[in-house]
């Protein structure tokens, strides 16, 4: 590690994203300052699994290996729903409208399940 670059991160240990975005406006920085910047912003690595599933989480079927959502959470279970990226799948119910999906279908596979099993979520609802 370069001596500018070693003095570049001992100033700004602290630095936090709107610092972070006012540097990158002057465009007077190097590839090296940025990659500082960049490491020097606080991380946040805690635990990201949620504490409650809620309607419209979508998770990775460990057997199915697709991505499912689930729909409404009932007394005993959850209705759940696959869905696909094959657009031409005679299953296919409606688009997904979904920002972590682009491109995927909801399908007429619906099932129930009492225990919530696979990975994701990309995104915890809040």
């Amino acid at each position: 590690m370069s001596a500018t670059l070693k003095k570049s991160l001992s100033k700004i240990r602290a630095m936090d994203k709107e610092q972070l975005l006012s540097k990158i406006k002057d465009k007077k920085y190097t590839h090296e300052q940025l990659t500082g910047w960049v490491g020097a912003l606080p991380s946040n690595s805690g635990n990201r699994k949620p504490v409650e599933y809620k309607a419209g989480d979508v998770l990775m079927h460990s057997v199915f290996k697709h991505p499912y959502i689930l729909l409404k959470k009932r007394k005993d279970d959850w209705l759940c729903g696959l869905l696909t990226s094959e657009e031409t799948c005679p299953e296919v119910l409606e688009i997904c409208q979904s920002r972590f999906f682009p491109h995927s279908y909801l399908t007429k596979a619906l099932f129930t399940t009492t225990d919530i099993q696979g990975s994701f979520p990309k995104y915890i609802r809040k």
